[in-house]
């Protein structure tokens, strides 16, 4: 035997090599976040009002989105995504946390971290224009008064109409209807949540008309005043016009 080679023993051979140590996924930010954060930092998003732990916000198309900040923060707004833009520009752009601060992505808040952030001040440079949120605070008075349940109009239903997807009247019972928004045509609610899911489709239509579907009683379902909103109401009208927290409880 060659005295140069190397001896080696039978139980290292045996011993079966050491994985990796693992690595703490939580303690980075998953790469979809990053867009969300762009889009936190890009969009035209502005606080309305803020009443303890709920942030109003001025959604980029109009509409009014409420974050809550709890052991699980929340948002209104369609998106699923936890946390959505709109929870991250209250951590952000109001709240001014940093982009490495873990809150940003995580699902849930220890009680530490939530009572750091809801002691943050307000940043004063994300906070609506004051005409802008008086116009917020008309309509949603007017909609707590005429609408206290936040459920669109009764849908209008002829005698002896029948579902387009059951084939059974449609009058009387209790069954809740819905109705399209371009057709006006109603449907039992429970079809509509079966037609949907046959349809295998991102986007629904009508059963009736095919046009997209649009229900009445989801468009009443936020607040929207894009038809209000114009750059001069977005600016800040001096610091007489918010409280130290970056926003006036009076307005």
């Amino acid at each position: 035997m060659d005295s140069d080679h190397p001896s080696t023993s039978i139980s290292t051979l045996d011993t079966p090599p050491q994985p990796p140590p693992a690595i703490d996924s939580s303690q980075y930010p998953p790469e979809p976040l990053t867009e969300r954060v762009l889009r936190a930092l890009e969009n035209r998003l502005l606080l309305l009002h803020r009443s303890n732990n709920d942030f109003f916000i001025l959604g980029a198309t109009g509409n009014v989105y409420t974050v809550t900040l709890s052991a699980t923060p929340s948002c209104t707004c369609p998106d699923s995504t936890t946390p959505c833009k709109h929870i991250l520009f209250v951590y952000i752009r109001l709240l001014s946390v940093s982009l490495d601060d873990p809150c940003l992505w995580r699902r849930t808040l220890r009680p530490c971290q939530l009572t750091r952030l809801l002691s943050a001040p307000v940043a004063v440079d994300a906070v609506a224009g004051v005409a802008i949120r008086q116009r917020y605070q008309e309509l949603y008075l007017h909609r707590a008064t005429t609408n206290p349940d936040g459920e669109g109009p009764p849908v209008q239903v002829e005698e002896g109409s029948n579902c387009p997807v059951c084939l059974e009247e449609m009058g009387g019972g209790d069954r809740k209807l819905v109705a399209c928004e371009t057709c006006k045509n109603p449907i039992h609610e429970e079809c509509l949540v079966a037609w949907k899911k046959s349809s295998r489709r991102r986007l629904t239509s009508c059963v009736i008309c095919r046009a997209r579907w649009r229900d009445p009683a989801e468009r009443e379902r936020y607040i929207n005043l894009s038809a209000y909103v114009s750059a001069d109401e977005n600016t800040i009208h001096g610091q007489e016009d918010v409280d130290n927290s970056g926003v006036n409880v009076n307005d």
